[in-house]
Order: C-alpha cells, then sequence, then structure tokens
C-alpha cells in the first residue's frame, strides 16, 4: 500500500476552487461580509458594499458629501482590502 502524504481541507477547497474558476468570486465576496471591519464602523455607518465585479467593489454612500469624502480615501481602502484579506484582485471602488 503507497503511503500518501495528507493534506489540509481548506487547502484541499481552494484547489477545487481555483481550479473551477470560483476563487476569485469567493475571496471577492469576503470583502463584502467583512467590509464593516476594513473600513470601520464610522464608514460602515454611511456605506453599503453593494457588489464586486471583476475586481471593482460597489460601494453605495448615505450622502454626497460622504462620498465625496470616501473618494479621498480609496487607495488607503484598497490597500487595507489586500492586507486584511485574502483577496488580491481589487483594483478600484466605485462609490455611487
Amino acid at each position: 500500500m503507497k503511503k500518501r502524504n495528507p493534506q489540509k481541507v481548506g487547502e484541499i477547497v481552494r484547489t477545487v476552487l481555483s481550479g473551477r474558476g470560483y476563487l476569485r468570486q469567493c475571496l471577492e465576496a469576503e470583502v463584502i461580509s467583512n467590509w464593516p471591519d476594513i473600513v470601520g464602523e464610522r464608514i460602515a455607518d454611511v456605506t453599503e458594499c453593494t457588489d464586486v465585479k471583476k475586481g471593482v467593489i460597489y460601494v453605495k454612500v448615505s450622502s454626497s458629501s460622504w462620498r465625496n469624502e470616501i473618494s479621498f480615501l480609496k487607495k488607503e481602502i484598497i490597500d487595507k482590502i489586500k492586507k486584511e484579506t485574502r483577496c488580491k484582485t481589487i483594483k478600484d471602488i466605485a462609490f455611487y
């Protein structure tokens, strides 16, 4: 009998998802669910992360003044997403 090297379940799932093209979608969905933790309570209170498509996060903002203010933080938020989540595909944020 041939001895096998055991693999962690997480590694197996990641391999299957990646092989079928779903890993990116799963990691991007993680950004949506973790949005309040990523941006903090103050920004989370006035925003809602609604979708991620092709590396762009779509964020609904409660007012135009907040949208303007948050737009100055775009690069910082993207950097924080890449640092605090496993998602490295985010390249832009669309505030609306």
